[in-house]
C-alpha cells in the first residue's frame, strides 16, 4: 500500500480554538472600564484647562491639544454608547465607528490604543458580516503595536474574526499583510499572545497558498520552539499549527530542514491527548516521504516507533487513530515493517482492531496490511490469532474501508508461506460470502477476488471454490468475469477461473456456465491490455483438455479468428507462443477425436 497524508485538520477540529487563555468575558468590562476612566479625564481636562487627570498625570490645558483630546473624547463617547446600549449580534460598523476606532488606534495616547484593541475584540465575538480592508487597516497598526496589552487583544481578536466570521475574511486579512506580524508575535513573552497567534496560523493553514505564504514568512523556527512551551495550551495550538503546514510536500521539506521531525517525536511523550494526536498526525504526512521516513526512525534509536505503538494504547480514540496511520506510512519500508513488530506492536493493535469501530477500525487495518506485506512479519501475525478477528471485520458492511483491508491482509498472508494456516472453513466460507453478497462494496470487492485468486492457487482450495454453495461461488466468478463494470475485478476473477480449470470441472457445472466463459473468453482475448490476453490464453489451454469445453468450442469460428490474428499480432513472445499453444491443442484434440 501506498502512503497517504491525512486529512486536512482545521480549526475547530484541532480545538486550538478554545485555547486561549484570556477569559474573553472579562474584556467589556476591562474596556467599559478604561473608556469610562477615559471620560472622566477628559471632562476634567475640560473643565479645568489644567488638572490632574486619570492617572495622576496633568496636561497641559492650551487650546490646540484641547481641540485634539475633544475629538478622541467624542471617540470614546460614541464607541462607549454603542457597545452599552446598541450593539448586537447583527451590528454593523458604520463609518461613524470606524472613524472613532481610527482615532483610537491612531492616538498617543496608550490607553486609548488598548481601548481600539479591545474594541476589535468585542467586534470580532459578535460581527457576522465580513471583514473589509478599511476595517482591517486600523486593525493591522495594532497588532504591530508593542504594547503587551494591545498584542493580547488584538490577537485574540484576529484569532475571533477568523473563526467566528466568514471564510472571506481570512483572504481579506492575508491581502491585508496580517502573516508579518503574526510571525513576530510568535516570539511574545506573553503566553496569552504566543497561544492566540498558534490559533491564528492554524486557522489560515488552511489552503495551500496560505500555507505557502506562511512558511515563506519564517514561522517554522519560532512554532517548533513553541511545541516545547511549558505550557500545555500553547503546545496544543503550536503543534496544530504544525500538522497543518503540513498538508503540502514543499513544507515538509521545509519543516524537516528545520528540525521539525526530533521535535514532533519529543511532542509524542507529552502527556496532554491533543499533543500527541497533533504530533502523530504530523509526523504521519511527513512519513509519506521515504527520505523523511527514514530520519523519522533514527531519531532516538526508533524512538518514534516505540512512542507510536505505546500510544496504540491510548484511552483517546483520535489517538490510537493517528498513531495507526503513523505506523502505516513508517510501514512502506521492509525494515521499518519488522521493526514495528519487533516493537511488540501486533498485541496491542489486534485489541485495537478488537475493540474499535470507525475511522480508527480502518486506520487499524491498514496498519497491520503494511505491516503483514513482509514474509518475516506472517508467523507472528498468525500466531496473534488475527485470522479469526479479520473474518469478523470482513463481515461489517458498514465500514467498506475496513472490509478492504481486513481482505487485503488475508490476500498478503495467503501469498505467503502460511496458506494453510489461512485457509481455514471459516476462511473460505466468508469470502464466498462476500462474494456472492450482490451488496458488497466494489473496492472491498476487488480485495476479495484478489484474495479468491490467491486461494486458487492452492490445490485442495481449487475443489472447494468449484463446489462450494452447489458451484454458485464458480458461477459468480465467471459472470464478474464476463459482466462486471471493474476491470480489477474482472481480471482477478479471470485468474481465480483458470487456477480451478487446472482441474476438472463438472459436466453440468460447466455446460451451466459455458456461455459465460466463452463471453469472458471473447471479451478478454479482444482486450488492448496484454495481461488480459495473457490470462485468457492461460485459462482456454487448460479448458481445451476438457472434451466437453473441446465440443462446444470448436464451433465459435470468432474466437479461432480472434486467436489467429494474435499470433501474427505485435503482442510479446510469450503471448504468441500461448497463442500457439492454443491452436495445437485444438488440433491434438481434432485428431485425437
Amino acid at each position: 500500500m501506498s502512503p497517504r497524508p491525512v486529512a486536512s485538520v482545521s480549526y475547530e477540529t484541532a480545538t486550538v480554538s478554545t485555547e486561549h487563555v484570556h477569559d474573553k468575558a472579562n474584556f467589556i468590562d476591562e474596556l467599559l472600564v478604561i473608556l469610562r476612566r477615559i471620560v472622566d479625564g477628559f471632562i476634567c481636562i475640560v473643565t479645568c484647562g489644567c488638572c490632574e487627570g486619570p492617572n495622576g498625570a496633568f496636561r497641559s490645558g492650551d487650546i490646540y491639544e484641547t481641540e485634539l483630546m475633544e475629538g478622541e473624547r467624542q471617540a470614546v463617547h460614541n464607541l462607549l454608547h454603542y457597545i452599552e446600549f446598541e450593539m448586537t449580534d447583527n451590528s454593523m460598523i458604520n463609518d461613524e465607528r470606524l472613524r472613532a476606532l481610527c482615532i483610537l488606534t491612531y492616538s498617543d495616547n496608550s490607553e486609548l490604543q488598548r481601548s481600539a484593541a479591545l474594541c476589535y475584540v468585542e467586534f470580532s465575538q459578535r460581527m457576522r458580516a465580513p471583514l473589509t480592508a478599511v476595517l482591517v487597516e486600523p486593525l493591522m497598526v495594532l497588532i504591530r503595536s508593542g504594547d503587551l496589552q494591545v498584542q493580547k487583544a488584538v490577537s485574540l481578536a484576529v484569532s475571533n474574526f477568523i473563526i467566528n466570521g466568514p471564510d472571506s475574511n481570512k483572504d481579506v486579512l492575508m491581502a491585508s499583510g496580517i502573516v508579518q506580524p503574526l510571525s513576530t508575535l510568535l516570539s511574545s513573552r506573553s503566553i496569552e499572545v504566543q497561544c492566540n497567534t498558534c490559533g491564528c496560523i492554524t486557522t489560515l493553514a488552511t489552503s495551500d497558498a496560505n500555507k505557502a505564504a506562511l512558511v515563506k514568512s519564517g514561522i517554522i523556527r519560532p512554532l517548533l520552539r513553541l511545541c516545547k512551551s511549558s505550557d500545555v495550551r500553547v503546545q496544543r495550538n503550536a503543534s496544530g499549527a504544525v500538522l497543518n503546514l503540513t498538508h503540502i510536500q514543499s513544507n515538509r521539506n521545509d519543516l524537516v530542514a528545520r528540525g521539525a521531525i526530533p521535535t514532533l517525536v519529543e511532542s509524542l511523550h507529552s502527556k496532554d491527548t491533543d499533543v500527541q494526536y497533533y504530533s502523530a498526525a504530523a509526523l504521519s504526512n511527513m512519513a509519506v516521504n521515504e527520505k523523511h521516513r527514514t530520519m523519522m526512525a533514527a531519531v532516538g534509536y526508533h524512538d518514534v516507533i516505540k512512542r507510536l505503538v505505546l500510544l496504540l494504547s491510548s484511552t483517546s480514540y483520535k489517538v490510537q487513530c493517528q498513531s495507526c496511520l503513523a505506523l502505516r506510512n513508517l510501514a512502506s519500508d521492509a525494515d521499518h515493517q519488522l521493526l514495528i513488530v519487533r516493537e511488540h506492536s501486533l498485541p496491542p493493535l489486534h485489541t485495537l482492531i478488537k475493540e474499535s469501530n470507525g475511522n480508527t477500525l480502518a486506520a487499524g487495518l491498514a496498519c497491520l496490511r503494511n505491516l503483514s506485506l513482509h514474509k518475516s512479519n506472517e508467523s507472528a501475525v498468525i500466531s496473534e490469532n488475527m485470522v479469526p478477528t479479520l473474518m469478523r471485520q470482513l463481515r461489517i458492511s458498514s465500514n467498506p474501508q475496513a472490509q478492504q483491508h481486513a481482505a487485503g491482509i488475508i490476500r498478503n498472508l495467503a501469498t505467503g508461506d502460511h496458506i494453510t494456516d489461512v485457509l481455514t472453513t471459516e476462511c473460505a466460507n466468508t469470502m464466498a460470502y462476500m462474494l456472492l453478497d450482490p451488496s458488497t462494496n466494489i473496492t472491498v470487492l476487488i480485495e476479495v477476488t484478489a484474495s479468491i485468486a490467491v486461494f486458487a492457487d492452492d490445490d485442495e482450495t481449487k475443489d472447494q471454490l468449484m463446489n462450494m454453495e452447489g458451484g454458485k461461488v464458480f458461477s459468480r466468478l465467471v459472470s464478474l468475469a464476463s459482466l462486471s463494470s471493474n476491470s480489477e475485478v474482472q481480471y482477478n476473477c479471470a485468474g481465480a477461473i483458470g487456477q480451478i480449470a487446472l482441474t476438472d470441472i463438472p459436466e453440468d457445472l460447466l455446460h451451466k456456465n459455458i456461455a459465460g466463459i466463452l463471453l469472458y473468453l471473447d471479451k478478454f482475448l479482444m482486450s488492448p491490455e496484454p495481461s488480459f490476453v495473457h490470462v485468457a490464453l492461460w485459462t482456454l489451454l487448460q479448458l481445451l483438455d476438457d472434451r466437453g469445453f473441446y465440443s462446444i468450442y470448436k464451433k465459435e469460428v470468432h474466437l479461432h479468428k480472434v486467436i489467429e490474428k494474435i499470433v501474427k499480432s505485435k503482442h510479446s513472445e510469450a503471448i504468441k507462443e500461448l497463442a500457439d499453444n492454443v491452436q495445437a491443442k485444438m488440433t491434438a484434440q481434432a485428431m485425437s477425436g
